[in-house]
């Protein structure tokens, strides 16, 4: 009996080695994905098979490091590949902990090949490449009747499937966001007998011995599950009982420091913004007795005075137990409040936060990557409803996220953007000094006061005295940026002026550094986008959105609010970003030396995003010899109300067709061609207001630079430049591009391949020719190296890098 008894006992242990065995063991089992979304360590492809039920793979959103089919409809798949061929009858997919969220599962199908399926590149969506795969070997759909957590899915083939590739496609799934549809996967599993067995796992988080909360996870494998986390804990050892389960000792990370019990002159205060994606608005105890927000500046700009009393909250309680806020203004707690309200005939019940004396119960803190949520009911959290309502919302969202903040930081941060930044290297003229600052007696009180406030243990009185001076810099007079005006934007760290970039080709593409700050193509100038934002633009060309370190675009579109950007400046150091706070990637910044401008990650980081703003008055256009007089031709997004160190000309074509009649004049008019004609190697010309051109001016121009191309060929073209000793305008020749702030002819106006220029009765006399030089204003130089100002006829030099014959 006891050896029948032994036996039996074997049998059933081999029988539970052979299950467990069936479970394909997936170390060496690599994911593709049709599309993914990296957020925070969940949603790429790897999440698939890590063994951690709370993270997992979802398709492409749209949001961080996004990746593969953006259309945000199914079907969507994901591929495994195996590393051989392999046998398997069963699949097992686990979804993602909230059953009722985006992406889980409904109906899918399963296909099986020992080559690997076509992945989602060149455009293809994965409806497509799905549409052309034929009849899956499996196909099914799951259900979640009745469920309230997730659990293990499995489904068997009628036979044994074979192949070293698994394609997962999702053909239905929950959706809270239609007409929009997602897949999500937390694990996936392959067996080859009828069955995945998931076993379920308890496991007792314990803070100090008190147990703080309890999960039980289902896993498959032990040997590659991962152990659950909780929000705000952190699993330290973890150790088995007796029954089965395991404790896990923890200790607290919260994003606040909290009291046991409220202590008003020990309390740690804080700010908190609520639904900040769309501003700074602050939790704050209203007259009324109501708990609202109050909208402030963002840091570092904003309220350099501090935050005052009702804004300012501390917390008491722990992550069991839930937490109390109390305000600073009146000492009450927030209290949870349930109201009907009647709107339109229908009756609505929600809960309100209020300020009461008495006890109330305690919030319960939800977790997001950005911040906390607060709930007093499971699932539903609190929102910023309006300026005077924060009331309790349906789910949890970035709308009711709580960000914390320090409120000295506005006092120190303010304050240290004028204490620690150092624009003494600022180039002559530069804008912004501040008329407090300015004189030194307040500047040494200023800075002696930062430095008390900033240092470690500063009293209450040190803050209050460096909000006194933040009141006195801010109530001061400074020169900013204004709308319509030009400028120049001239780099602290690479003392260089931001421009246009020299190549015609690539003008939506990058902007370069230059050390030349008296080029057109380095004017900028301001417009005004609206809510606090503005638009910096060269000529018709707006400045587009920087996505972390990629150059950021002109555009001949204003972006919608990614072209435009918040201004903001400590004395003569100027910042500009894409968002109203200080978010990654979001300043302007040169990087390379200098070679481009990027979106960069912070303001002070670098020197780098730091730039100095000059009043642009003039520019300077390099003139090329030709005989006994100079020229150069010019077209520019702005007017000109003086030329020193030439003459310039309009011109209109004659009767004939076969010459330009030159009229001189003192000032152009922006967006109009003109020709200089002097004897200086520059040409200065002064930034205003200009009279109309009076008759007919057939030069028009370019302020981007034309790359001659398919959509834009020479033959449209006549560009000035030199031919056989004589200045004209001719057929571009072996020139590629015509560079910007350049005079050009449309060749449609004319039927010569050349025209002479009639200056006073003196035409330049020059016969039908094509030009392979062009102009070109760049610096000449001889053999050796040397700059040459005046070049002799017929002498070799290098220009563009390239040897030529004047």
């Amino acid at each position: 009996m006891k050896k029948i008894t032994f036996m039996l006992s074997l049998l059933m242990s081999m029988g539970a080695m052979t299950t467990s065995a069936q479970v394909l063991p997936r170390t060496g089992w690599t994911i593709t994905t049709s599309g993914e979304c990296d957020d925070s360590g969940s949603g790429h492809a790897a999440a698939i098979i890590d063994g951690n039920n709370n993270t997992f793979w979802h398709t492409n959103w749209g949001g961080y490091n996004a990746s593969g089919d953006t259309s945000k409809r199914l079907p969507q798949f994901f591929q495994v590949d195996l590393g051989s061929e392999q046998e398997f009858q069963t699949i097992g997919y686990m979804p993602r902990t909230q059953l009722d969220a985006n992406g889980v599962v409904k109906g899918y199908k399963l296909y099986v090949s020992n080559n690997p399926f076509e992945t989602v590149s060149g455009g293809k969506t994965a409806a497509q490449i799905v549409s052309a795969l034929g009849d899956p070997a499996m196909e099914g759909t799951f259900s979640y009747d009745g469920e309230t957590s997730a659990s293990l899915k499995t489904a068997t083939a009628a036979s044994v499937l074979k192949g070293r590739y698994v394609l997962f496609v999702v053909t239905d799934a929950v959706t809270k966001e239609a007409p929009k549809c997602f897949a999500t996967c937390a694990e996936f599993y392959l067996a080859k007998g009828p069955t995945i067995e998931a076993k379920t796992m308890t496991y007792h988080y314990k803070v100090d011995d008190v147990e703080y909360a309890t999960r039980s996870v289902q896993y498959v494998d032990a040997s590659t599950a991962a152990v659950p986390t909780i929000d705000y804990l952190t699993n330290g050892t973890i150790t088995d009982n007796a029954d089965g389960s395991k404790d896990v000792a923890c200790t607290t990370t919260y994003p606040f420091v909290a009291q046991t019990t409220f202590d008003a002159n020990t309390a740690h205060w804080y700010s908190m913004a609520v639904r900040a994606n769309d501003g700074n608005h602050l939790l704050a105890a209203k007259d009324n007795g109501k708990v609202g927000t109050i909208t402030k500046g963002t840091l570092p700009d904003g309220c350099p005075e501090g935050i005052a009393d009702e804004m300012q909250w501390a917390f008491v309680g722990n992550l069991k137990d839930g937490f109390k806020l109390y305000n600073k203004a009146n000492n009450k707690q927030i209290v949870v409040k349930q109201v009907t309200e009647t709107k339109n005939g229908k009756t609505t019940t929600y809960t309100q936060l209020e300020l009461a004396d008495n006890e109330g119960a305690a919030l319960k803190l939800r977790k997001d990557n950005n911040g906390f949520g607060l709930y007093a009911t499971e699932g539903n959290c609190f929102n910023r409803y309006d300026q005077d309502r924060i009331a309790q919302w349906e789910g949890f969202d970035d709308g009711s996220t709580f960000r914390i903040q320090e409120p000295n930081d506005y006092v120190l941060q303010y304050a240290a953007r004028f204490a620690l930044v150092d624009d003494s290297d600022a180039p002559e003229g530069a804008i912004g000094a501040n008329s407090y600052l300015s004189v030194a007696e307040n500047s040494n009180a200023f800075k002696a006061a930062y430095t008390a406030a900033s240092a470690e243990g500063a009293t209450a009185e040190q803050i209050k005295a460096l909000a006194a001076e933040n009141g006195k810099v801010a109530a001061a007079t400074t020169t900013t940026m204004e709308i319509g005006k030009y400028y120049r934007l001239y780099n602290k760290a690479h003392k260089k002026y931001a421009c246009l970039n020299d190549n015609p080709a690539q003008v939506t593409s990058k902007l370069i550094g230059t050390v030349n700050g008296k080029g057109a193509s380095s004017v900028f100038y301001i417009e005004n986008a609206g809510t606090g934002r503005y638009r910096i633009k060269v000529g018709d060309l707006t400045l587009g959105k920087a996505s972390k370190s990629t150059d950021i675009a002109l555009g001949d579109n204003n972006y919608g609010n990614k072209g435009s950007y918040v201004i903001s400046h400590a004395g003569k150091i100027f910042w500009f970003f894409d968002k109203a706070t200080n978010s990654n990637y979001s300043y302007i910044h040169a990087a390379n030396s200098g070679a481009n401008m990027v979106g960069w990650e912070a303001q002070s980081d670098t020197y780098a995003s730091q730039w100095y703003v000059v009043p642009a008055t003039d520019v300077e256009i390099d003139m090329t010899a030709q005989g006994d007089k100079k020229y150069a031709s010019a077209y520019l997004p702005f007017g000109v109300s003086n030329v020193a160190g030439a003459t310039a000309y309009t011109g209109a074509l004659n009767a004939e067709k076969n010459a330009i009649d030159m009229t001189a004049t003192t000032s152009v008019p922006a967006n109009i061609g003109f020709v200089l004609v002097g004897t200086e190697d520059k040409a200065t010309l002064t930034i205003g207001e200009a009279t109309a051109i009076a008759g007919e001016n057939v030069l028009t121009g370019t302020n981007t630079g034309i790359a001659f191309a398919e959509a834009t060929p020479k033959a449209n073209y006549l560009v000035f430049g030199v031919n056989n000793g004589t200045v004209g305008f001719y057929t571009p020749g072996n020139v590629t591009a015509i560079p910007a702030n350049k005079a050009y002819i449309n060749a449609s106006e004319i039927s010569n391949q050349a025209i002479a220029l009639n200056f006073g009765n003196t035409v330049t006399g020059i016969n039908a020719a094509t030009i392979n030089n062009g102009e070109n204003n760049a610096p000449i130089y001889d053999l050796s190296g040397r700059r040459v100002w005046a070049p002799v006829k017929g002498g070799l030099y290098i220009q563009n890098g390239k040897k030529l014959v004047k």
